[in-house]
């Protein structure tokens, strides 16, 4: 599976979680670029997320 997502709005390549904006909603949460705010798939985002690279930030 691609550890990227190229964003349909502005075509940035999200790797991590710090590309990502989430919003969360009496629904659930909502993922966005964080730099056109164009809507990620929910499964996209979720696997970004929790990506681990070996960074100090990995969950």
């Amino acid at each position: 599976m691609a550890s990227t997502y190229t964003c349909d709005g502005c075509g940035a390549t999200l790797g991590a979680v710090e590309d990502l904006t989430r919003e969360s909603t009496m629904t659930g949460r909502s993922w966005y670029c964080g730099y056109c705010r164009t809507p990620v798939p929910s499964v996209v985002a979720e696997r970004l997320a929790h990506r681990r690279d070996g960074s100090p930030t990995d969950r």
